[in-house]
């Protein structure tokens, strides 16, 4: 992402002197003047804020005039009064930009970080990656838009007239024209010369001549030079940056965090298909060659590819049934006052907390239903036909999260209806675009997936058979679209197309042989793979905000990884869970075999999270720190406990016990997602970042988030009584 020589020399910037600044607000003023935005109601100051009104940037605040009393002997009554302007700081490799999945926010060639609002999807990723809290939302309107600092890029980019009063202009008279008017409004209202704008080159170069020519007056250092990557608000004082509340966030740009995971992608999702490719055929060819040697011991594992599915009739309206109805219907109201009064007024998200219980209820529901995905990975990949019977169960169940994620999505986004610029913007690195992408054709594969019951239960076997016949190109579609999506390259695209087309033609179905959607399971593995890590990218760009136990380089990897866990965990307990409410005999040996997938994979995951933790010098502050009661529980008494009790081979043929287990599982997942997103993010809220809202969710939130869990359970239970979901009877094993 960096600039050539020639890029460089056409961005502008800012000098902010705070040496010379009076604190008169004459920019605020202005900034108000030339956006058109509505004045604040004026607050009571806050004890250490002094003159400061407003008291932070807002949906109609774009500048904050801050003042600090700093203890100064050599100052009259022994202290300094510093006022600084605040503002967007316009990085030059800008976080926001990199966040944003339609490129509503974008870094201009003048420097200038510029939003479009036609293109917002509202879903204020932007607001979170900023490391110095500028974007901020019209809470109050029922269509919120980002709003923040452009640095004038209209008055900027403004061409200079060629003719006044009839007379036309002189090259020289067209230059003091945009010397005197192609600047920020705030830069040409300054009466005392604080703010100086033009080449972002010469503005470092006039930064470096003050500090030279009065080495007394400033502090050996221009903020924003370097930080962040550098940016085109550049600031000199002569107190520590840190006293004007100026965060230090280090030299490297924000996105530079994030970049290398998601450009590896596309490899990826190639990479991944093939080895799945690779297992699925040696798996394969073991199964062939022990059919035509009748020497050779038999497998362990008894084949249940066959098995044969029912519907399982009982009475509907039981009275958990109307309950779940009842909550669906407290959904449905709230989802619709949520429309009808906007965000702001259904909800207690803010400038601080941008995101809530939405996004902690939408990353725990993915990470459990990864069983789908497991599953399927398991059963075809693997060929472990002995837990066949399970696939479909899973399979619903990941459909229907999902979809209701979906929903919840809908709810959460400020302009939902702004969706359809997924397909027409090209982010370069935008993790929420590739999780966007993956997601929507990853459910296309669920319904996939899924159609072959349907179609069953109507006999409807010439349909099926096309379903069998035009799957596996789809998916040869499907990946080889995210592939370029994620790419934009006709190599990589072309490798795609390639290797997954090989693929379906090498595992089509030989003369007589049954159809295994053996290219639905490798797409299934591979998009979730790939959205699975991702939604760990999404917390790259905080590192200033999410905890060091938490935050890591490696979070996608440890997003994925216990994804798997918490997925395999759910499938065991929803098992029990169907079992005991049709009273169906638990395949017990079924439940051993999972325990032990579970045990492995929660073995690899902590392994992983401690190892990381080991090598960043964080294991031993992970315990220590003010967070340490909460990651305690996560890793000891949700995490290490349940694999010690995944090691025993008793637990794992108990079905209480592997109950317990499995549950201590899912509960340590779900919790390492709340921590992520609410619990362990250290928010500052806006410029100057000094005063951040609390968060705790409306009823409205929770009466969606709730209802969408019981409508969840009650389709399962729907499905399972109208369609052959669970295998007959007959055909499990005896507990």
């Amino acid at each position: 992402m960096s600039q050539t020589v020639a890029e460089k020399s056409a961005v502008k910037a800012v000098l902010i002197d705070t040496t010379r600044c009076i604190g008169c607000r004459s920019c605020q003023v202005t900034c108000k003047q030339w956006n058109d935005l509505r004045a604040e109601k004026t607050e009571l100051p806050r004890s250490g804020l002094g003159l400061q009104n407003p008291a932070k940037l807002s949906a109609n605040t774009f500048v904050v005039v801050t003042y600090k009393e700093i203890p100064d002997a050599q100052a009259p009554g022994g202290l300094r009064y510093i006022s600084t302007k605040r503002q967007c700081m316009h990085c030059d490799e800008p976080a926001c930009a990199s966040a944003c999945p339609v490129t509503a926010l974008e870094k201009t060639a003048s420097g200038a970080v510029v939003y479009t609002g036609d293109k917002c999807l509202g879903c204020r990723y932007c607001m979170w990656a900023c490391p110095f809290g500028v974007p901020t939302a019209e809470w109050d309107s029922l269509a919120p838009k980002i709003k923040k600092c452009t640095l004038c890029a209209d008055r900027v980019t403004e061409p200079a007239p060629l003719e006044r009063n009839g007379q036309k202009l002189t090259d020289e008279e067209r230059g003091r024209f945009r010397a005197a008017q192609a600047i920020p409004a705030c830069v040409k209202q300054c009466p005392a010369n604080a703010l100086h704008f033009g080449d972002r080159e010469a503005m470092v170069a006039e930064a470096r001549a003050r500090i030279a020519k009065h080495p007394a007056r400033y502090v050996d250092h221009i903020y924003g030079e370097k930080e962040a990557g550098g940016t085109s608000t550049l600031y000199l004082t002569a107190v520590p940056f840190e006293k004007l509340g100026l965060p230090k966030v280090g030299n490297e740009s924000y996105p530079a965090r994030s970049v290398p995971a998601l450009s590896a992608v596309p490899a990826a999702v190639v990479g991944v298909g093939a080895a799945l490719g690779a297992t699925y055929a040696l798996h394969r060819r073991r199964a062939e060659v022990a059919r035509v040697e009748p020497t050779r011991e038999p497998s362990p594992r008894p084949s249940d590819h066959h098995v044969e599915f029912e519907p399982v009739p009982s009475r509907f309206w039981t009275r958990i049934n109307v309950l779940l109805a009842a909550l669906m219907a407290v959904a449905g109201l709230s989802f619709v006052a949520r429309f009808a009064l906007g965000l702001g007024a259904t909800t207690n998200l803010s400038n601080t907390y941008a995101w809530g219980l939405w996004i902690v209820f939408d990353l725990m529901w993915i990470a459990a239903a990864a069983g789908a995905f497991v599953t399927a990975g398991i059963i075809y990949v693997f060929r472990r036909e002995d837990l066949y019977s399970i696939g479909r169960s899973a399979v619903l169940m990941g459909l229907l999260s999902y979809s209701f994620v979906a929903v919840t999505l809908a709810a959460d986004l400020g302009l939902p209806w702004h969706f359809y610029q997924l397909a027409l913007q090209a982010p370069k690195h935008s993790a929420m675009f590739e999780v966007a992408w993956c997601v929507a054709l990853y459910c296309t594969i669920l319904v996939l997936e899924f159609v072959p019951v349907p179609l069953e239960r109507l006999g409807l076997r010439r349909a099926a058979d096309a379903w069998a016949k035009w799957a596996p190109v789809y998916v040869v579609v499907a990946l080889t679209l995210f592939v370029w999506l994620m790419s934009r390259s006709v190599a990589y695209a072309g490798a795609a197309l390639a290797v997954f087309s090989l693929m379906a033609y090498a595992f089509r179905p030989r003369p007589g042989e049954k159809a295994v959607p053996i290219m639905l399971a490798i797409a299934a593995v591979t998009f979730s793979t790939m959205h699975q890590s991702s939604l760990g990218s999404l917390f790259l760009l905080m590192p200033d905000k999410l905890a060091a136990a938490w935050w890591s380089p490696v979070i996608p990897i440890q997003f994925f990884l216990s994804a798997v866990s918490a997925g395999v965990a759910l499938v065991i307990l929803m098992q029990m869970w169907v079992a005991r409410a049709y009273h169906r005999r638990l395949n017990a040996e079924q439940l051993a075999s999972l325990g032990k997938i579970a045990f492995w994979a929660l073995a690899v995951c902590e392994v992983v999270r401690f190892a990381d933790l080991a090598a960043r010098g964080q294991l031993g502050l992970a315990f220590t720190g003010p967070k340490a009661g909460l990651f305690a529980i996560e890793v000891v008494a949700l995490g290490l406990l349940p694999l010690a009790m995944l090691a025993s081979s008793k637990v794992r043929e108990t079905p209480k016990l592997l109950g317990l287990a499995s549950s201590l599982v899912v509960g340590g997942v779900l919790l390492n997602r709340a921590n992520v997103v609410l619990f362990s993010m250290n928010l500052k809220g806006p410029i100057p970042q000094n005063d951040p809202a609390g968060y705790f969710p409306t009823l409205v939130e929770w009466g969606i988030s709730v209802g969408l869990i019981a409508a969840t359970i009650f389709l399962f239970g729907l499905a399972v009584r109208y369609l052959p979901i669970l295998p007959k009877e007959e055909t499990a094993s005896r507990h």
